[in-house]
């Protein structure tokens, strides 16, 4: 896996499928999330996507996710 070093905002649409679920973990200097198709603990059903962060920027997606909480 990959730490993701830049977030970047564009214009696209976002789509949602709501046949996923995520899981994750985290250390003292990485969390990673997890996303599989539901039911599919194991993760055998195709290839899961997976997201990782350092702590600078999951601070960057805190301020984005609260932006998208506060969105009216």
């Amino acid at each position: 896996m990959a730490l993701i070093n830049t977030i970047v905002k564009t214009s696209d649409e976002p789509k949602s499928n709501t046949g996923v679920q995520a899981d994750f973990n985290f250390n003292k200097s990485v969390l990673t999330i997890r996303t599989y198709k539901a039911g599919d603990i194991n993760r055998k059903n195709g290839a899961k996507q997976n997201i990782q962060l350092d702590k600078d920027m999951a601070k960057k997606l805190c301020n984005i996710l609260n932006d998208f909480i506060g969105y009216k």
